[in-house]
């Protein structure tokens, strides 16, 4: 072989080998720079529709991999919107209008349901108040926002029990409500059918005697409606991205502790 087709066959080779080097390069930079488009949950409410609303993990990543966690063990399916407030509609209760704390093995196939690893679990809860300044989302209009308990209107040292006693429950605003940034965990926000949640926040609503009204530590700003509309089924779209199972604790039993507390004190004035 000559040495110019040598020469011929080397510039063919370099210039695969540059296309190959290329093309790669290319796929590298067009994956890094591609937009990633945040999750986007449909809930379908009997009688009225869907509402859609999009997460954003970038504010609160922990409580939107309990979220979708939920929605993918099909948790909210025939969960009921439970009453509203002054500013927001309460989402995710039982058909008896019962505060529930979801299991652990809800969440995490590898725990065997009702055994020793199994629990009620809560998360923590991705606000200012409690130490997290990444989440900065205001509390507006169509604002999706965890619910917590607030032990510290009867017990003023539960301070961290209040704010990591998240776990499923959710409102959803229906006017601004600023004095709540910093102190809840937002976490998304409705992006079709508020006219749905506006629907159902003017149904009528009842008065709930204190026997009703249980251990449910928000009943005195929370007016049940009449008729409590049926999450019928939720669904989730990532959009290809595996969020994993959140970080959680066991949740914390209030009555125990008071009735601890309560056995203390007497033991302490015998």
């Amino acid at each position: 072989m000559s040495k110019k087709m040598q020469a011929i066959i080397w510039i063919i080779i370099a210039i695969i080998v540059l296309i190959l080097i290329g093309g790669v390069a290319y796929g590298i930079v067009r994956y890094a720079t591609q937009e990633v488009k945040n999750p986007e949950v449909t809930f379908e409410i009997e009688g009225y529709g869907n509402v859609k609303m999009v997460l954003y993990p970038e504010y609160a990543p922990n409580t939107v991999k309990n979220f979708i966690a939920l929605v993918n063990a099909g948790y909210y399916n025939g969960k009921v919107i439970y009453g509203k407030d002054e500013f927001s509609e309460y989402w995710g209760r039982d058909t008896e209008g019962n505060v529930e704390n979801p299991k652990l093995s809800t969440i995490n196939s590898s725990i065997e349901a009702d055994s020793d690893s199994d629990y009620e679990y809560e998360i923590n809860g991705e606000f200012v108040a409690n130490n997290f300044n990444q989440n900065t989302l205001s509390h507006k209009k169509g604002i999706v926002s965890m619910v917590r308990a607030d032990y510290t209107k009867q017990v003023n040292n539960l301070t961290t029990q209040s704010y990591n006693s998240a776990n499923s429950q959710f409102t959803i605003l229906t006017q601004d409500a600023t004095d709540l940034n910093g102190l809840y965990a937002a976490f998304g926000e409705v992006v079709e059918g508020m006219d749905i949640v506006e629907k159902i926040y003017a149904t009528e609503t009842k008065e709930q005697s204190a026997e009703e009204a249980g251990t449910d530590y928000n009943a005195t700003t929370i007016k049940p409606f009449n008729t409590m509309p049926v999450i019928k089924n939720v669904t989730v779209e990532t959009y290809g991205v595996d969020y994993g199972i959140p970080e959680t604790h066991e949740a914390f039993n209030y009555s125990q502790y008071l009735y601890e507390l309560m056995n203390q004190y007497y033991s302490g004035n015998e």
